[in-house]
């Protein structure tokens, strides 16, 4: 019990008469960064790329949808276990198929529950989609602005009840980059209604939109299929994003958010006539430099708009190098280890190294970096003088890396009714267990 006050008088008096002087270590984010969506949905596609390009990737991205076939829990553990925790990962849950309405009636709550659970658990930063690309027609939680939005705010408030909050977890807002809702459910099959800015009926990725507090990034969706029908053309982002029947880009910028492409991704096949796939087999072995091109136009686009914070490319190829036919060309991917394919520009695109940590933890998570014993530590910038403080305590007081372990295990039993302080503490803890 005397141990107990000697430790908690001591750091009280610390905190209230010793004052640390620092600077930021970092400005806004400059430019644009590039991440990879896995093309399989598993760590180790990742993992290759990184190997094989000795690069490490900031911010890697999976898909679990839907639940049941993703055993989501067991794959979170095995991506952390491969990849680390030294990274941000961008996560898609999707209620399966069930309607916004069923989503504020607790229908996928304990899924929910156990992936904030997860995260919490692990420690990890996620961007956190979910109910994406709702100004479409083909997800079931589509068509109905005012019950979508309570459902979002439901499942915000669910990540809130496992005490997370936006030091671990950003809330993705992802629109498709066009309205096309439908009259009817909602459906892979469901007709499409071909929407406009003159069409004032039409539901717009604004109607769904649930204010300010409950969203942390804006994000949208755009690929160029080229031959999935007969007539489809060669569109630069800047054309796609600035047409004047949607105005996407613009409409992004409104909302005042960091704008981020959630899935961006280019086929390298186009002709003039209806699809063939001999047709496609051949423009794609001999002709394939058009991917390059459009990675270009990707890039250059955002290079010019200092309000783009990043780009996850979806690089999944689902024809396997057009050895398996589809409907329309589908190899979207950039970087193919397995097939020894790598296009150019993904290279050229450079803008993937882990420094970028850095800014992204700033930019979308709000944390401020520090150096503690040579090492660097992330925190929310209102805890910055305590973990100073606290760990210019630890050093004075204890030598090794057992007793500076020892020391702030013993600390962490006090409760000094600050979560400054015990938030400190777990970054050192974490830190000291990392030597």
């Amino acid at each position: 019990m005397h141990l107990h006050h000697s430790y908690k008088q001591f750091l009280f008096y610390i905190l209230s008469f010793f004052w640390v002087c620092f600077f930021s270590l970092f400005s806004s984010v400059e430019s644009y960064y590039f991440w990879l969506k896995s093309a399989d949905n598993t760590p180790e596609n990742i993992k290759n790329i990184e190997e094989r390009l000795n690069i490490k990737l900031p911010v890697v991205s999976f898909i679990f949808d839907p639940w049941e076939e993703s055993n989501v829990l067991d794959s979170i553990d095995h991506i952390v276990d491969l990849l680390g925790s030294d990274r941000v990962y961008h996560f898609t849950v999707s209620p399966n198929n069930f309607s916004a309405e069923e989503v504020v009636l607790w229908e996928f709550d304990n899924q929910y529950m156990a992936f904030f659970k997860k995260i919490k658990e692990k420690n990890l930063h996620v961007i956190f989609r979910t109910m994406h690309e709702m100004n479409g027609w083909w997800y079931s939680w589509s068509s109905n602005p005012e019950k979508f939005k309570a459902a979002w705010i439901h499942v915000w408030t669910l990540s809130r009840v496992v005490w997370l909050n936006e030091e671990n977890i950003v809330f993705d807002f992802s629109v498709n980059h066009r309205d096309m809702p439908t009259k009817w459910t909602p459906s892979q099959s469901a007709k499409l209604i071909e929407c406009s800015l003159k069409k004032k009926w039409c539901y717009r990725f604004e109607d769904y939109y649930p204010w300010d507090e409950f969203v942390d990034v804006i994000w949208f969706t755009f690929y160029n299929r080229w031959k999935a029908v007969w007539n489809r053309k060669w569109f630069t982002p800047m054309q796609i994003l600035y047409d004047k029947n949607w105005d996407t880009y613009n409409r992004l910028k409104a909302f005042g958010k960091p704008i981020i492409i959630d899935e961006v991704a280019t086929t390298s096949v186009w002709y003039e006539w209806n699809y063939n796939f001999d047709k496609s087999r051949k423009e794609y072995l001999t002709r394939d430099t058009r991917k390059d091109e459009r990675l270009h136009q990707l890039r250059e686009f955002l290079v010019k708009r200092p309000e783009m914070v990043a780009a996850i490319y979806f690089n999944t190829d689902y024809t396997h190098g057009l050895t398996f036919q589809v409907t329309w060309e589908a190899d979207w991917a950039i970087v193919n280890v397995e097939d020894n394919k790598i296009y150019w520009w993904f290279e050229e695109l450079d803008m993937y190294s882990e420094k970028d940590l850095t800014d992204i933890l700033a930019t979308l998570f709000h944390l401020w970096r520090v150096k503690v014993d040579d090492k660097y530590v992330f925190i929310s910038p209102q805890c910055v003088r305590e973990i100073t403080i606290l760990s210019s305590l630890v050093n004075q007081k204890a030598e090794s890396i057992e007793d500076k372990i020892a020391l702030v295990s013993k600390l962490q039993w006090i409760d000094f009714w600050s979560k400054c302080i015990d938030k400190s503490f777990d970054a050192l803890m974490e830190l000291y267990n990392s030597n």
